[in-house]
């Protein structure tokens, strides 16, 4: 709210402040309260942009904190001696776990690549019922970002995230790759 109120404070107060600063005939003090106020303006925009980004940030960061590794998921060394390639993965489908408390967990699947790496990095952020999902084979690259193990079985690749505590109870949660803002589709059963 406070957001609009300044934008619509630029579009009123801007031109007045010009026509004050440049006017024929405008004393001093009409001038010094004219470049004050656009001070104040663009310090009111900047002070709202870095609450904003922190606001983001902080988010996606403190539900990346929560998320924990699986206890029955042991790290799987990569066979390989070199490290693995980094490169963005697009989730087939995920498995959101959840109990009366809420969701606690969810597995997310993707197609396995004959080289697949042993660890990936996901970060969640949820905004209200969509779980935004960033996914990377190899080293963390979103801010936030847990490195978990991967399992894979049947040409499917899958890693499974914990969360601590559960996020609160929703009938529906729809998980979306974040990259590309498509849905995830959920897959059912065990």
């Amino acid at each position: 709210m406070f957001a609009l109120v300044l934008g619509l404070s630029w579009l009123v107060l801007t031109p007045l402040c010009v026509w004050m600063l440049f006017g024929r005939d405008r004393g001093g003090t009409a001038r010094v309260i004219a470049a004050l106020t656009l001070v104040g303006l663009q310090t009111g925009t900047v002070l709202i942009g870095i609450a904003e980004e922190h606001q983001e940030h902080g988010q996606a960061t403190h539900i990346a904190a929560r998320a924990t590794p699986s206890p029955s998921a042991p790290p799987t060394p990569s066979p390989r001696a070199r490290p693995c390639a980094t490169r963005a993965l697009s989730p087939s489908s995920v498995r959101l776990s959840r109990r009366e408390t809420g969701l606690d967990g969810m597995t997310v699947y993707w197609a396995a690549s004959p080289d697949e790496c042993g660890t990936a990095s996901v970060a969640l952020h949820p905004d209200g019922r969509r779980l935004q999902i960033w996914l990377r084979e190899g080293a963390a690259h979103h801010k936030g970002a847990r490195i978990l193990p991967v399992k894979v079985a049947g040409g499917l690749a899958s890693l499974e995230l914990r969360l601590s505590p559960p996020l609160r109870p929703r009938s529906q949660y729809v998980a979306v790759d974040a990259r590309t803002g498509h849905r995830i589709p959920e897959r059912r059963g065990a």
